[in-house]
């Protein structure tokens, strides 16, 4: 039996390498490079040093070119549109598992194998995508729109961890020099988190983020803002306001302006979707959804809305802060059934 490993050079994958020779695999490594700099570079080198203690093959692949369409100029557009990205899902479905899925099928492998905390249930002609065992880890919100082909196949060996700890100490028992090595940033093109500075880099003068209104609901201007880039839907720090207190509504990137309200304002009752994709068949009914990655499970309705041609959620409990261009995904029980960016 042969599986590919996705290795990035973390203490994740290259446990999850670990495993997957223990458990008798013919392994074979697959590093995609993604962004060109240092950080990179030595994301790689990593990933090589661990393949050579496992004695296993490894291979590059460049991706760089994909990853900057659809990832970064993904990135970049909605900010500049007041929108909030979400690049590790949209890197999951178009870069990372199709890239490594084709790698598999070249190398006639059986199973791809990544770091990542989540469960892959296998029935018959399908599989199920479940959540890990460890809640903190888990990273099943941000493999929803990863084809149902690619998953059959797809196995998660940390999905049973219950922590990231258990996976760090089976690395050092295994002597592998990435044991200790630190979590690496929720955005991994993104030095030192500065988002900001990143897109100003990127842009390189043909854009700029101007300052404008913050106004309430009923165009009242209360203040001034210093570029749209700088706000998020559901955010109360750092607004400057007297009075309030005052909360981010919605980011209007047309007229350059941040519209706040109260708190109540803010609530999300209906959601509505576009890009809406099922790991296996539609449903429709009563589940339990996330409207961002780090946020706690609802009870909602899920429909489809034949007047707006679109699929649409009604929260069923109070939530705050839906964000255009983040992802609902939807859940039965640990299961996820599918998902949609928020419209």
């Amino acid at each position: 039996m042969k599986c590919v490993v996705g290795m990035s050079g973390g203490v994740d994958s290259s446990t999850a390498a670990f495993l997957m020779k223990e458990r008798g695999y013919d392994v074979v490594g697959c590093t995609l490079k993604l962004f060109n700099n240092e950080k990179a570079e030595a994301s790689i080198r990593d990933a090589q040093s661990v393949a050579k203690f496992l004695k296993i093959q490894i291979e590059v692949l460049d991706c760089v070119q994909d990853f900057q369409q659809y990832v970064i100029d993904y990135f970049i557009d909605y900010y500049k549109n007041g929108k909030t990205p979400s690049p590790c899902v949209i890197c999951n479905e178009f870069i990372k598992f199709r890239y490594l899925n084709e790698f598999r099928k070249k190398h006639e492998a059986d199973l791809l194998v990544t770091g990542h905390y989540a469960k892959i249930k296998r029935g018959g002609s399908f599989s199920e995508l479940h959540q890990g065992a460890s809640s903190k880890r888990d990273q099943s919100y941000f493999l929803y729109a990863v084809d149902q082909s690619i998953l059959y196949y797809t196995e998660f060996p940390l999905g049973n961890h219950e922590s990231k700890s258990v996976t760090r100490d089976i690395a050092k028992k295994a002597g592998i020099q990435v044991a200790e090595k630190p979590d690496s940033q929720d955005i991994c093109f993104i030095l030192n988190n500065d988002y900001i500075s990143f897109i100003k880099h990127e842009l390189k003068g043909t854009f700029e983020f101007k300052s404008g209104n913050i106004v309430d609901t009923n165009g009242k201007t209360l203040g001034q803002h210093n570029g749209i880039i700088n706000y998020t839907i559901g955010q109360r720090k750092g607004l400057g306001l007297s009075g309030g207190p005052f909360f981010v509504y919605r980011i209007n990137a047309e007229r350059n302006e941040i519209i706040v309200s109260n708190k109540e304002k803010i609530q999300a009752k209906k959601i509505y979707l576009t890009n809406v994709k099922f790991i296996n068949s539609p449903f429709e009914g009563e589940c339990k959804v996330k409207i961002r990655s780090n946020g706690e499970k609802i009870r909602a309705r899920l429909f489809y809305d034949s007047d707006r041609k679109c699929w649409c959620v009604d929260l069923l409990e109070k939530e705050y802060g839906a964000a255009q261009g983040q992802h609902c995904v939807f859940f039965d029980g640990d299961r996820i059934l599918g998902g949609g960016e928020i419209n």
